[in-house]
């Protein structure tokens, strides 16, 4: 008799520290004051996040060789214009929708997602990024409660 295999369908859950960040500043200078503050070394990757429909989203990278930690910073908040609408009085101005990448969070303008196995001390990050004067405040995630934590995955 044939030795029986078995397969799992378990798939891979990955597990990062999720932190969202209030501000109204731009991705790039957001970016900047990051690098300057924490020391990281964020760069902006050729391709934005695509999900289709013109919805893309900035994505900012680091490789962190010291603690072997991958950081992305990424933007919620993608203003995507759509058709003109038929009913409207001004057929030059594009009817604009902000379509956020995780909806359950909308009025978050980024995420800082850290993917290291849990070895961040997300508290005195926290401190950190609240200190920078044009962040308005930041604040942990669970993003295992997100419907839409796939987003995230990239």
């Amino acid at each position: 008799m044939a030795p029986l295999h078995k397969m799992s369908l378990d798939f891979y859950e990955a597990e990062f520290t999720l932190i969202a960040l209030y501000t109204s500043i731009e991705d790039y200078a957001l970016a900047y004051w990051l690098n300057t503050h924490l020391k990281t070394k964020f760069k902006r990757q050729r391709k934005d996040l695509d999900f289709g429909e013109d919805a893309q989203y900035a994505v900012f990278t680091w490789l962190d060789v010291k603690t072997d930690s991958y950081w992305s910073l990424i933007s919620n908040k993608q203003l995507r214009v759509d058709e003109y609408q038929s009913e409207d009085l001004f057929k030059e101005t594009p009817l604009e929708k902000k379509k956020p990448l995780i909806p359950e969070q909308a009025q978050v303008d980024f995420f800082i997602k850290i993917e290291d196995e849990g070895y961040t001390n997300t508290a005195k990050l926290l401190e950190q990024l609240k200190q920078i004067p044009l962040i308005v405040t930041a604040f942990s995630v669970e993003y295992n409660q997100l419907k839409s934590k796939n987003n995230l995955i990239f």
